[in-house]
């Protein structure tokens, strides 16, 4: 009984061993980390400036800005109050 006990408790030290080593389980404990953090504390402005902006869609994007810029030119020939956010 007691070699049993021994046997297993060699296998849980290897398996340890093997997991901690291992640079998948490493990225997966750091990206769970991660999002525990942003959720706590929200995403850092380094992160979101290093994701990009929307610059590099300058056709859609202009032509979405005036189009809202167009329809509240509108809104406010007509004395509707502005859009809120």
């Amino acid at each position: 009984m007691v070699f049993r006990w021994l046997g297993l408790r060699t296998f849980e030290v290897w398996l340890t061993g093997r997991l901690l080593a291992s640079p998948t389980f490493h990225r997966l404990v750091a990206r769970v980390h991660q999002k525990v953090q942003h959720m706590k504390h929200g995403v850092p402005p380094e992160e979101l400036s290093g994701r990009g902006t929307h610059a590099d869609d300058h056709g859609s994007s202009l032509k979405q800005f005036f189009g809202y810029f167009k329809e509240e030119i509108k809104d406010q020939m007509k004395g509707k109050p502005p859009n809120k956010f």
